[in-house]
């Protein structure tokens, strides 16, 4: 009899995997389009291709350095990181991607047995890593997609089961809304637990006006706060792989210590260091994205959809017929994030790309839902 290979592993029972997304090719081949004609709504990347800064960085990078190692104490990228978000260079811990980052926080903070409080819905991540660690998680539900959890039901949810971790998405995926300073600090203020904050959407809800949200503040005041931000969505490199953690300073030793030593490569570094080089030119695309963002928001209103009132690059909007409209929207090459179960059934999210893409997602769905 062939014995089981899991007896081997730590884990041996049913593990979360993310839920993968299929490809461009995948998506065309099910439609019998050509993946030229596939759009991703879906994944909440910065519309508009590549920031100049970038396509610079990446004509001036000298491939010869991809047979060499990089620095692996990251210093020019965290002394850029650090310049751009006013947080000294050793605080800064850069990752390949918020997902990494995200297991380095759980890893570090979380065994078997430690509870890991996750309010919901939220990005799936969190509770992957859960997991994988071995932590019980407690799931605190909304009422209704619109409905945050209040930052106090969240607190004595972590008192009450000893957490030693709490995740905070503000912006928050799907529903795009956010914490204001204020209330993240009466959640951690005292509270023996790590609050992860995950804000890789924030540039976008400073772009369209939005105050007192960024947690960075937070990392000054109290040693349990740590911040999670990327250059993926804010900077158009999610294909380059790269995050960052703002951690306090009676942390930041122990989590440079932690950290991967090469998982930025000198590639993506380059890109991230040109990308930096631009704020400006960031930020008037933040502007462009957050006014299509409202476009599409205001226009599936008018078609009688419920639409939620973000702060992120998305719109998550309740139609009719939730996957009706997707597969209609899908053999155009339009690709929205559906929802099938869960706390979001019913629900659709829809990436505000740039403006001609926009275009054609708005003339779609006043066909579909007219």
């Amino acid at each position: 009899m062939r014995r089981d290979p899991h007896r081997l592993l730590r884990l041996r029972g049913p593990i979360q995997p993310y839920p993968l997304e299929p490809s461009d090719a995948e998506l065309a081949a099910s439609v019998g389009l050509t993946e030229d004609r596939i759009i991703r709504f879906d994944m909440n990347t910065l519309g508009g291709g590549p920031l100049p800064a970038t396509v610079e960085a990446w004509r001036s990078w000298d491939p010869a350095e991809a047979v060499e190692y990089g620095d692996l104490g990251y210093r020019r990228l965290r002394a850029a990181i650090g310049s751009t978000i006013g947080v000294p260079p050793h605080r800064v811990i850069p990752g390949a991607g918020a997902d990494e980052l995200i297991r380095l926080v759980t890893a570090a903070v979380v065994g078997p047995g430690d509870a890991v409080v996750i309010p919901a819905p939220t990005f799936p991540m969190f509770a992957v890593e859960a997991g994988l660690a071995g932590a019980p998680i407690t799931t605190i539900t909304r009422e209704h997609p619109s409905r945050r959890q209040p930052p106090s039901a969240i607190r004595r949810a972590a008192e009450s089961d000893g957490a030693r971790l709490v995740w905070i998405c503000s912006p928050n995926n799907p529903t795009g809304d956010a914490y204001s300073l204020s209330e993240l600090r009466d959640l951690a203020s005292g509270l023996e637990a790590v609050v992860a904050v995950d804000q890789v959407y924030l540039e976008f809800a400073l772009a369209s006006g939005a105050l007192d949200l960024d947690a960075i503040p937070l990392t000054n005041e109290l040693d349990n706060v740590v911040v999670l931000r990327s250059l993926a969505k804010a900077y158009g490199l999610a294909g380059a792989r790269i995050g960052y953690l703002v951690v306090p300073e009676g942390l930041a030793q122990r989590f440079d210590a932690l950290r991967l030593p090469l998982s930025v490569s000198l590639a993506t570094e380059a890109l991230a260091l040109g990308a930096l080089t631009d704020h400006e030119a960031a930020t008037v695309r933040h502007v462009a994205i957050m006014h299509e963002q409202r476009c599409l928001a205001d226009a599936l209103r008018k078609q009688g959809c419920e639409v939620l009132d973000g702060l992120g690059n998305f719109v998550t909007f309740r139609p009719p017929d939730a996957a009706g409209l997707a597969g209609a929207l899908l053999k155009r090459g339009l690709v929205l994030r559906e929802y099938p179960a869960g706390p979001m059934a019913g629900w659709l999210r829809a990436t505000a790309r740039a403006s001609d893409e926009n275009a054609l997602l708005i003339a779609a769905l006043r066909q579909m839902l007219g």
